[in-house]
């Protein structure tokens, strides 16, 4: 039997670099580590986050998204 195929369209927070202020403490308070960082950006991984939004009130920018919806062929990871 054949597993599914992942959904072509994906929920995402996403995390403004204009107004995040690198604090650290959305990765930090992430329950499931979906929140990953390098010097330029923090990024939610669609596919390990499970929709807690334990990460946006915490935020002090009010920097993350509640999510956008868009196709998973162009969901925002570190490499961009």
């Amino acid at each position: 039997m054949n597993a599914p195929a992942p959904a072509a369209v994906i929920k995402q927070h996403l995390i403004d670099p204009e107004i995040c202020i690198r604090c650290n403490t959305c990765e930090s308070i992430c329950p499931v580590q979906a929140i990953t960082h390098d010097s330029r950006n923090y990024v939610v991984d669609a596919d390990k986050c499970n929709w807690c939004n334990d990460c946006i009130s915490p935020c002090p920018t009010g920097s993350i998204d509640n999510y956008r919806t868009m196709p998973r062929i162009k969901a925002y990871s570190l490499a961009e």
